[in-house]
């Protein structure tokens, strides 16, 4: 007798916990062995394979016992926290009140927007998200049973005028932001319209999340100052880092830096969830870090994905612009943004690419909270995409469209 499992599962497991959609994108990419820039991760060409595998090797001969026992360390090692609270700090991303007890490091980032978001949230509440976003973030406050309001985003950051006329229809609970080369968008929010919505924030006594993975690949100036930075003492921005897109996302190592409070009920999570983190990838990260010229680093990977970055946007101007895609050029991070108008229907176009020619992308309307949003917009992602497979990538996607329209035509 097979066993009804929907029956067993509870409220939350059967409603909201939803497959990623770039997830399954990707999986039938690889299935029809397809040209894929569906894919937000770094290029594994570029992992400091070697450099990493000398600090793993100074780890493995200290102290193992210290490494294959339970960590007393919970919020994660000293050492490393105390590098990211210095390395944060010299690039002025920090306010004066932290510390490294203000630092919890993590399993990515996604796991510190689940932990910030399961102590945040009561179901019902309603946040307040960019419109479009990522979408795995929307999984997560799905899973915690979240209302959503969506502010447009504009190249310097969310619509400012929008943002106050939401705030008048219902309080929220907080403001979830990607500030710089968003994803999906590319965009990045201005220091002056961060200083316009934390100061909504003071008078409509809401919470930030700053998420910040892209942070360190710019194409052209650096970044401006952070929520974190701006907010100075007042403690509303709870910030979110990662080592996945700048070093490799395999060391599943990411950091939160919030107020103690928020430390503390997190401590919490994390003893119902794993107990300790692991130390041996904290130790070796650390290492690796010491020992490596971190500004000549990240110049070195800034240069390569920005080739990646100049191949696609030629590859997409050469054979898809004529075709009736728009698209933004990107200051940094990952991915392009686009729009294909005559296309109502992304995600036929997205499986018709995949099995005509093989070449597969994201279709745009997972991005937003309301599903009817987005349906003729596209994410490209660059990142794990060397400009000679960019370039035939983007002449597929031309051969794709161009096909799919004349059978909308006929």
């Amino acid at each position: 007798m097979s066993i009804k499992w929907d029956e067993h599962f509870n409220k939350k497991t059967n409603e909201r916990l939803i497959l990623s959609t770039i997830g399954e994108m990707m999986r039938l990419a690889s299935e029809e062995n397809a040209l894929s820039l569906t894919a937000g991760e770094p290029y594994d060409l570029l992992y400091p394979s070697e450099a990493l595998k000398r600090a793993f090797e100074k780890t493995l001969n200290g102290n193992l016992v210290s490494h294959f026992s339970y960590s007393n360390e919970r919020t994660g090692i000293y050492p490393l926290r105390s590098w990211i609270k210095k390395w944060m700090a010299d690039e002025g991303l920090l306010p004066s009140w932290v510390t490294e007890e203000n630092i919890f490091i993590t399993s990515g980032s996604q796991e510190g927007l689940n932990f910030v978001t399961e102590l945040l949230l009561e179901e019902g509440q309603t946040i307040l998200v960019e419109s479009p976003t990522y979408p795995e973030a929307l999984l997560v406050f799905t899973k915690e049973g979240a209302r959503f309001l969506e502010v447009p985003l504009e190249e310097d950051g969310p619509n400012i005028e929008a943002f106050k006329n939401l705030l008048k229809k219902e309080r929220i609970s907080f403001f979830y932001s990607i500030v710089n080369y968003q994803n999906p968008t590319g965009y990045s929010t201005s220091a002056q319209k961060k200083k316009a919505i934390l100061e909504l924030a003071r008078e409509h006594n809401f919470l930030i999340i700053e998420d910040d993975p892209y942070h360190h690949l710019y194409y052209d100036a650096p970044p401006e100052k952070s929520y974190l930075s701006l907010a100075g003492e007042d403690c509303r921005v709870i910030y979110l880092g990662s080592f996945s897109k700048i070093v490799a996302p395999g060391l599943r190592t990411g950091w939160v830096v919030a107020p103690k409070e928020v430390i503390d009920q997190m401590l919490k999570l994390r003893v119902l969830s794993t107990l300790c983190p692991q130390t041996l990838p904290q130790e070796a990260l650390f290492n690796f870090l010491q020992e490596t010229n971190i500004p000549e680093y990240l110049s070195s990977l800034r240069h390569a994905y920005r080739r990646h970055r100049d191949a696609m946007i030629e590859g997409l101007e050469k054979y898809v612009k004529p075709l009736g895609l728009s698209f933004q050029i990107p200051k940094g991070g990952f991915f392009i943004w686009g729009r294909i108008p005559m296309i109502k229907d992304m995600h036929d176009f997205a499986r018709f690419c995949i099995m005509e020619e093989k070449v597969a992308f994201i279709p745009g309307d997972i991005f937003f909270a309301e599903p009817s949003n987005g349906k003729d917009t596209i994410r490209f992602s660059f990142a794990k995409t060397p400009p000679e497979k960019a370039i035939e990538g983007c002449r597929r996607l031309g051969s794709a469209l161009k096909k799919y329209l004349e059978q909308l035509q006929n």
